[in-house]
């Protein structure tokens, strides 16, 4: 049941734990949670299942630590800024630095996806203890921009989700992307677009003034 998975997100990068973890990631944004299987996720790391209980107890937590090494980082950066996010340079590091870890972590996204589509037996656990206080810290350290006055309170959740598709919906749409633009989106030169793209359309959302006739 959701809730009973160990909370263990291994450290060492490159390390057995971390492949799994990796294509667990993968799977479980193809097919979700309830379409994958432990056997399925140890093929794929060139193990046997056993092998994958001597890190994770089972799937549950396997999935639990695919979360918490997802979503964790995220809510943590925005934590740490709070204090800082008036600064346009802190911003751009900001971005930067959730840019990276998605880059990663590049199936997250589509795992939520997924999750949110199929109304899986994790979504409500998924909103109330990761997407709902991610949200909460976002919208506390945005309420420090001083551009954020222009826009009206109704529109500020809309705001945040907004950002929230401009860096999270590029990844969980990366299939369309490379049939649409006609070229790998996760490539380096397409991450450095992504990235200024980004830099320039949060400058223009979060500092320019919004406000006029209603």
């Amino acid at each position: 049941m959701p809730g009973e998975a160990a909370k263990t997100v291994p450290s060492e990068a490159g390390g057995t734990a971390t492949r799994i973890l990796d294509a667990a990631e993968a799977l479980f944004a193809e097919r979700g949670f309830a379409g994958v299987s432990v056997r399925e996720i140890a093929g794929r790391v060139g193990l046997n299942q056993a092998s994958i209980y001597n890190h994770f107890p089972s799937k549950q937590a396997l999935y639990e630590a695919v979360l918490e090494r997802g979503l964790a980082p995220i809510r943590d950066l925005l934590v740490e800024g709070q204090g800082s996010f008036p600064s346009r340079d802190f911003q751009e590091r900001l971005l930067e630095r959730l840019v990276d870890h998605l880059w990663r972590t590049p199936h997250l996204p589509k795992l939520i996806q997924r999750e949110v589509l199929d109304r899986g037996e994790y979504l409500e656990r998924l909103i109330d203890h990761w997407l709902t206080p991610i949200y909460r810290e976002g919208r506390k350290a945005m309420e420090a921009t001083p551009g954020l006055v222009d826009w009206p309170e109704r529109d500020r959740p809309l705001l945040i989700l907004g950002l929230y598709h401009l860096l999270f919906g590029y990844f969980a749409s990366t299939a369309l992307y490379a049939r649409v633009l006609g070229e790998d989106p996760l490539s380096p030169e397409m991450r450095r677009t992504h990235l200024e793209f980004l830099r320039r359309a949060s400058d223009r959302l979060l500092h320019q003034d919004v406000s006029g006739p209603r």
